[in-house]
């Protein structure tokens, strides 16, 4: 009852704790709610795209759509995504959204589980929160990691983070609050699992009796029953039998069934505890009933689905013989016209047999220029971060000879592997898919060049989208252009000496925009049709691939700017 619940409970609200806008508020706790993920992801999307939102209101709807990524279980998605805003943030010096993105990093690895992860980013956030005084974050931080540590059977630490955040909530003056009597009701259930028994006790009537006070049923059920437990450790079974009768009354008036059967299974514990076999026994009873009824009409609701469904294959299958004896029927009047079609015919196979030797060739042409285009592609990327990659390697091996500069090329190899197993996973991702929309191609490229700009601190990335057509891509023409993209952003970063890239995509009624551009130090525009520049020639020879028109505008001392049509 004290478990994961808890935790997915802060999660949950957590999104709605930055939004200033009383409508957005509501409009979010909506989304938020929604069961349609998909189409809210799109939506939060949209949101974002406004210009009028404040910082605090953008935090606000990212951790929604955080949320929304976490319950289609994208994680890598969600992962790439937070990062990226880590990154942004620390860029821009936004230190509540770089604590945000990590508190909804650590939610992420919570999910997967990666529990270990998830209290390492946590304690990021705490750390950044802590020194700008971000309670909100810190109260919902040390209430998760309080909770993983409980779970961990690390009593002492639990209490330590349920106590801080019950503390930060009262200077909140926060104590009426849901979260509060979470806080505290699982500092009391701490206490009782320490067998602090006096403690646990007293915390558990404060809130039974603010349960009480507010009206609140199922706060009140679940506090009584944990209450019972303490009790029934100081061997007080009447007491325990009173308060677990109590909520079992209150269960059943609320027609709350979950609490019910764990009422119905606490007052038989409760009972037996004190030697009163027979009651509890017929308390039991009535709870293995309860769990066998919504059992068996679960169970009978799938039997009648099934049934359902195995009438209407049924059905089909008959329409199916029905269909098959009506086509024997046919082919007895088909077998003699088909017999005057097989004398045409073979007046025109040699016809046609030249037409088919013909297109074999073609196809074994076309089978030997996709063969030369994956080769290009494989030696253009990965061949040239493999031979970086044994580089480095060599590198490391003679430095560790010398013992010198071993630490720096560590960090090369593994940056060079990193970005290799990225370029594999990029490339399967476009070829594994028969079409890619405009819109998602666009946000991989942003995510690429996000995660590509880590290794350029110096280089601020700017956005603009305006999608409102459906461009589909194939896969073909997809990895191509995504290449293309990927020699500009490269260029840009490595040569032009920028501290801005601005990556522009919009869609028109047939075409697919898309604009790379800096503002360094450019180039001279005749270099671009020398035989020299291998990137240059490769941009273009992608292009041409697929039929995309490809616009490479330089000026010394203004920056370039990269177009491409398709």
């Amino acid at each position: 009852m004290y478990k994961g619940g808890y935790l997915f409970f802060l999660l949950l609200i957590s999104s709605i704790l930055f939004a200033q806008t009383p409508d957005l508020n509501t409009h979010l706790a909506t989304i938020e709610k929604s069961n349609a993920h998909q189409a809210a992801v799109i939506e939060l999307k949209k949101i974002l795209q406004s210009a009028n939102l404040t910082v605090t209101e953008k935090i606000a709807v990212q951790t929604v759509l955080v949320h929304k990524y976490q319950q289609l279980k994208q994680w890598d998605i969600c992962l790439n995504y937070c990062q990226a805003q880590v990154a942004l943030a620390h860029q821009q010096n936004n230190s509540l959204a770089e604590a945000t993105f990590y508190k909804l990093i650590g939610g992420t690895y919570y999910y997967i589980p990666q529990k270990e992860n998830a209290i390492a980013y946590w304690k990021k956030c705490i750390e950044i929160a802590e020194s700008n005084k971000y309670n909100v974050l810190l109260a919902q931080c040390y209430h998760n990691v309080g909770v993983i540590s409980f779970e961990g059977a690390d009593y002492q630490l639990a209490e330590k983070y349920f106590i801080k955040a019950i503390e930060l909530s009262k200077q909140n003056n926060d104590t009426a609050s849901t979260t509060f009597s979470l806080h505290y009701r699982l500092l009391a259930t701490t206490y009782d699992a320490e067998n602090m028994l006096d403690k646990a006790e007293k915390i558990f009537k404060e809130i039974i009796a603010k349960s009480r006070a507010a009206k609140d049923s199922a706060n009140l059920v679940e506090s009584l029953l944990f209450y019972t437990n303490v009790l029934k450790k100081k061997n007080e079974f009447e007491k325990a039998i009173l308060f677990s009768q109590e909520a079992l009354a209150i269960a059943r008036k609320i027609n709350l069934i979950d609490g019910v059967i764990t009422a119905l299974n606490t007052h038989a514990g409760n009972l037996a505890g004190a030697q009163n076999y027979k009651d509890a026994y017929k308390y039991k009873s009535e709870e293995d009933n309860l769990v066998r009824t919504r059992f068996s009409g679960d169970l009978n609701k799938k039997i009648s689905d099934a049934e359902a469904a195995f009438k209407t294959t049924e059905l089909q299958h008959e329409n199916e013989i029905a269909t098959i004896q009506s086509k024997k029927e046919k082919q007895v009047y088909l077998i003699g016209f088909a017999g005057l079609l097989i004398l045409a015919s073979f007046a025109v196979f040699y016809f046609y047999q030249k037409r088919s030797v013909k297109q074999k060739i073609q196809m074994q042409l076309q089978v030997q220029e996709e063969k030369e285009r994956l080769s290009r592609d494989l030696h253009d990327n990965l061949g040239s971060q493999m031979a970086l990659l044994s580089n480095n390697v060599e590198s490391l091996y003679t430095n560790y000879r010398k013992q010198m500069g071993i630490d720096e090329q560590i960090d090369r190899v593994k940056a060079t592997s990193k970005q290799l197993l990225q370029t594999l996973r990029e490339t399967i991702w476009i070829l594994n898919k028969e079409q890619v929309s405009a819109t998602e191609f666009f946000d991989k490229l942003v995510e690429y060049t996000h995660r590509y700009l880590q290794s350029y601190n110096q280089v601020k990335l700017i956005t603009f989208e305006n999608f409102t057509g459906n461009k589909m891509l194939n896969s073909n023409d997809a990895l191509q252009l995504f290449r293309i993209c990927q020699e500009a952003i490269t260029n840009s970063c490595k040569y032009a000496e920028s501290e801005i890239i601005e990556l522009h995509g919009q869609t028109q009624p047939d075409n697919f925009d898309i604009i790379i551009k800096d503002f360094g130090k450019g180039f001279d525009a005749e270099i671009i049709n020398t035989e020299d520049h291998y990137g240059l020639k490769n941009m273009k020879l992608r292009a041409n691939s697929i039929q995309a028109k490809l616009v490479i505008e330089a000026i010394t001392g203004i920056g370039v700017t990269v177009t491409i049509k398709i």
